[in-house]
């Protein structure tokens, strides 16, 4: 036996013990392969491989092995491939003792933290792939020769922690394929992984300076200028590319170190002409990107993405063998008898041509890829002449010839079929396109074939059949659609009915047209397919639709009803929240001293008792709602300005205070500032003697009560000058402790 690969099954059916497996399946001694992988594998066990002799190729990729005994792979002498990825290894310690013909060791996206040549006593004398791609990874030490002809080595997904410590680079010697992709690694880390692999002085000249690396790929790094110097050390390079730079220029001499270059790919920078560089570069064959002197072998030459506004008829003379010609996306604006008789594809989308003329492809008998996309407006008659693919036939063939009612294409696949060929034919009763290539009837929607009474589309490559096309063909009769790939699914589903249901129209042998995908319907018939399936899918996302609208109807009314006050609160808060960072952001000063918040009304003690004590014995600026506010402006905009304009807000509390909104919107506006700036900026002035207990329903103002001091007014009527003299000081405490605050409009 050359191979056994143990059949694929679900967890529960999954082998978790090798030996055992192997005690089952007697007679492997010539065993050379065994792939074991997405198994419970947890440990290697001495002798799991007794009798496995001949064995040299091991898969236990994605299993859960955590520990491998020293003597597990003893028995596998002629080992040459072990693969152990996607495991839970946390070392590899003598777990390879003597394997001379190892070739590859796989240990990717384990839990390996440090990979070191002091884990392996005696040398992989032939190991020359070594893979450990993994998080995990923080050190890779070489410290002696173990891996004399090691080519490739990856290392990829290494974090900003990793270490590498090679001491010699002779070591790595033979390593010519470095992978580091995905890599965090900082550039000092770079610089010490490339000087240890060959010595250098650079990022660039490290990776140019390996003898084996023949291909380099610094697109996308922003190189306005390629100069003498930054390639100089690049000389084995067979392949560059510099694409996708800002670079707007290339010094003659940039490239002539690289005289083994054969493919070059320069596009998309802002080169305004063929740079000199590439010139008398005999060794190319490829060159993405007006000079072409000597450069026989050229097949293919990519120009575009740059700011070419002009090919003169010389320019390509010097390709002969130029088979692959793009020039997209540039500023060329006519065609000038440029483009040599070999080329097989053109790529001119995205210029500035508007105009084709007579002749302009003439010469260019083998092309059979043309674009032009974007920006030609007039083809004059006769501007593709030359092109074996448009001769026959030319959109205007039947331009003369509208009496023409029977037409037949066989074997026609040098051209696709468009309305606009059909659009004389308004007489044309009979029409047959057999073996040419065609996959769709969508041509005859816009060919005005009213008259069409007879049409066979057979041996092409349709697959679906489009509802529109039978709507433009009013006089159809007869249909054969016979040895087409035709798709069988809900694409179809239309055309399946109509065939088995229409009365009008002959669909002849439309029982033997079968399917062709997918490949669960392949060689079934077509009209075989359950039609009903399409529906139940509309169905269910009728229904899935109409239940998450009416859930959101609920729950919008839901929202509406219960919730509607805090959304509100929580608008107002929010509109506080950015009013107060624009004010401390502005740092501006306070208008006055103090809001008084009251409800209207208690307006009469407000300006017979407060207003007269306030401002006019003791000189404070007071901010009064119908005194004070702006008219015309938003009511909460208003409270909000008068609450952060003033050192202080004086609430004059009453039951009737405590039932209104804006008076509890105020308060909630103060306190918020109070929370948010903790400073002492809310006076309480109770105007009425109110329990604690009629004060539950109003739990932000009975929290107030409870952890703040306040004035009550009907304690001290017998002391009203007690009473006051306590608000000046209240008004006159600052911000801060110790700050002792003149009112804004006492008198020095």
């Amino acid at each position: 036996m050359a191979r056994l690969v143990p059949s694929k099954s679900d967890k529960k059916g999954a082998i978790s013990r090798i030996d055992l497996f192997i005690s089952n399946h007697r007679n492997l001694s010539g065993l050379n392969e065994l792939i074991m992988a997405d198994n419970n594998l947890k440990n290697l066990t001495d002798d799991m491989f007794k009798g496995l002799h001949n064995l040299s190729h091991l898969n236990l990729n994605r299993n859960q092995i955590a520990l491998i005994s020293k003597f597990a792979f003893e028995p596998l002498k002629h080992l040459q491939e072990l693969y152990l990825s996607s495991n839970e290894l946390v070392q590899t310690r003598d777990t390879l003792l003597q394997h001379p013909f190892l070739l590859i060791l796989d240990l990717t996206d384990n839990q390996i933290p440090s990979f070191q040549s002091d884990d392996f006593p005696f040398p992989l004398l032939n190991l020359t792939d070594l893979k450990l791609m993994s998080k995990s990874l923080r050190r890779f030490s070489i410290l002696s020769d173990v891996f004399p002809h090691l080519k490739s080595l990856d290392l990829s997904e290494a974090g900003p922690e990793f270490e590498w410590d090679v001491s010699e680079k002779s070591f790595l010697k033979s390593l010519s394929s470095l992978y580091l992709f995905d890599t965090q690694l900082t550039l000092e880390e770079y610089m010490l992984i490339f000087q240890t692999v060959y010595s250098v002085e650079s990022l660039l000249d490290f990776a140019c300076g390996i003898p084996a690396l023949k291909k380099l790929d610094i697109g996308a790094n922003g190189i306005s200028v390629l100069n003498d110097t930054l390639l100089q050390s690049c000389s084995n390079l067979t392949e560059l590319d510099i694409s996708k730079n800002s670079m707007a220029d290339m010094t003659e001499a940039s490239l002539q170190m690289l005289t083994r270059l054969t493919r070059l790919t320069i596009e998309d920078n802002r080169l305004s002409r063929v740079p000199l560089a590439i010139r008398n570069m005999t060794s190319l064959t490829y060159l993405s990107f007006e000079d072409f002197t000597n450069l026989y072998s050229l097949t293919v030459l990519n120009l575009s993405d740059n700011r070419i506004s002009q090919l003169s008829s010389c320019v390509l003379k010097e390709l002969p063998r130029l088979k692959v010609l793009n020039i997209q996306n540039n500023y060329i604006s006519q065609i000038n008898n440029a483009f040599s008789s070999s080329l097989v594809q053109l790529n001119m989308n995205d210029n500035k041509v508007q105009w084709l003329y007579k002749g302009a492809f003439e010469n260019m008998s083998s092309l059979i890829d043309l674009k032009l996309e974007t920006g030609v407006t007039i083809v004059q008659r006769g501007a593709f002449d030359g092109l074996y693919c448009c001769n026959s036939p030319r959109a205007d063939i039947f331009s003369n010839n509208n009496k023409i009612v029977n037409l037949h294409f066989t074997r026609c696949k040098d051209f696709s079929l468009d309305s606009e060929l059909f659009e004389p034919l308004t007489e044309l009763t009979v029409l047959e396109v057999t073996n040419c290539n065609a996959n769709s009837l969508d041509f005859l929607i816009h060919a005005n074939l009213t008259k069409l009474e007879k049409l066979i589309f057979k041996d092409n490559e349709l697959t679906v059949v489009n509802e529109i096309v039978f709507e433009a063909l009013p006089s159809l009769k007869y249909l054969d659609l016979s040895e087409n790939p035709f798709v069988c699914d809900c694409s179809n589903d239309w055309f399946i009915e109509w065939a088995i249901r229409n009365k009008q129209v002959q669909v002849a042998n439309a029982y033997q047209y079968r399917c062709s995908s997918p490949s669960s319907e392949e060689g079934r018939f077509l009209l075989d397919f359950n039609v009903r399936l399409c529906w139940e899918f509309t169905g269910f996302l009728y229904f899935i639709s109409s239940s998450a609208l009416v859930l959101l109807t609920l729950l919008s009314s839901f929202i509406f009803h219960f919730l509607r006050w805090q959304l509100v609160y929580g608008y107002y808060l929010l509109l506080a929240f950015l009013y107060d960072s624009k004010k401390r952001r502005q740092g501006c000063p306070h208008i006055y001293d103090a809001f008084v918040s009251y409800n209207v009304h208690d307006e009469d003690w407000v300006y017979g008792e407060l207003l007269y004590e306030l401002e006019e014995r003791q000189g404070w600026k007071l901010c009064l709602h119908h005194r004070d506010f702006i008219p015309g402006k938003a009511i909460i905009e208003n409270i909000t300005d008068a609450i952060y304009s003033s050192r202080k807000t004086l609430c004059v509390i009453s039951r009737r205070y405590l039932q209104s909104e804006w008076c509890s919107r105020e308060i909630q506006l103060a306190s918020f500032r109070l929370f948010d700036e903790h400073k002492d900026v809310l006076i309480l002035l109770f105007l009425e003697e109110i329990s604690s207990n009629q004060l539950i329903p109003f739990y932000r103002m009975r929290k107030l009560v409870k952890s703040r001091t306040y004035l009550s007014w009907t304690q001290a009527r017998s002391h009203k000058g007690l009473f006051w003299e306590k608000v000046r000081r209240a008004l006159e405490c600052g911000h801060e402790p110790g700050d002792n605050h003149n009112p804004l409009t006492a008198n020095a």
